[in-house]
């Protein structure tokens, strides 16, 4: 942390019609001594106490990141429930120079939240200014429904445990029919995660599924020098 040795890579979010890059979520890569993942890393910051601190790193060194963007170009970035809470997200969005509407939040299904109401409340200014939240890895596990109905996030995302074989699977198809449904009918967008071939692609777009992300469609990757 003291020596800043991460980087942000991002990897596209397209609209699976036209191909047109949309948005871009924002992964963290350690660059340091001992070479391990992300998760790793931030499992032991928090272990120590240093989790948000590690969080709020990323996040900065993301936003920095993104300014080179295109400006129609959203960039979304994981943060944890407690990092919401934290006064230090707002004033990182407001020194950020990105306009609000260009940040989505990324919640983690596998984050738990202990207080819906608190964080609403500390998410409602922002989103005033137009900031998003999006739910991650929805279908991952047991907890992204009731993250839906308690924090009507504008975007949702779909794990890639339930789009993968989604070309040859009927259930999968009539889950994310059903899904597409619920997301339109509460205001929110759909993103498709983890699409690696053509076969899931096509069954997507035919869905109706706008917006997706994956190995077929970028993979993460630094931006070049301006």
């Amino acid at each position: 942390m003291t020596n800043r040795s991460l980087v942000a890579v991002f990897q596209p979010i397209r609209h699976l019609g036209t191909g047109e890059i949309v948005g871009a979520e924002a992964l963290t890569r350690f660059v340091d001594f001992p070479f391990r993942s992300p998760d790793q890393w931030f499992a032991d910051a928090e272990s120590i106490g240093r989790g948000l601190d590690l969080e709020f790193l990323a996040l900065e060194t993301a936003i920095a990141a993104a300014s080179r963007l295109p400006a129609n170009v959203y960039v979304a970035v994981n943060l944890s429930p407690s990092a919401c809470l934290d006064m230090r997200l707002s004033r990182i969005v407001r020194e950020s120079g990105l306009r609000p509407e260009r940040i989505v939040v990324e919640l983690t299904e596998r984050s738990p939240v202990a207080d819906y109401a608190r964080l609403t409340a500390a998410l409602a200014p922002l989103r005033s200014a137009g900031l998003r939240v999006a739910i991650d890895d929805v279908g991952a596990g047991f907890s992204s429904m009731r993250h839906i109905l308690k924090l009507s996030p504008e975007l949702i995302k779909l794990d890639r445990s339930i789009v993968a074989g989604i070309d040859s699977n009927p259930s999968q198809k009539a889950l994310f029919a059903a899904m597409l449904s619920f997301a339109s009918n509460i205001g929110a967008g759909l993103v498709a995660e983890g699409i690696e071939t053509s076969s899931e692609l096509s069954t997507l777009a035919e869905l109706g599924v706008e917006t997706g992300q994956g190995y077929l469609l970028g993979r993460p990757s630094v931006l070049p020098a301006p």
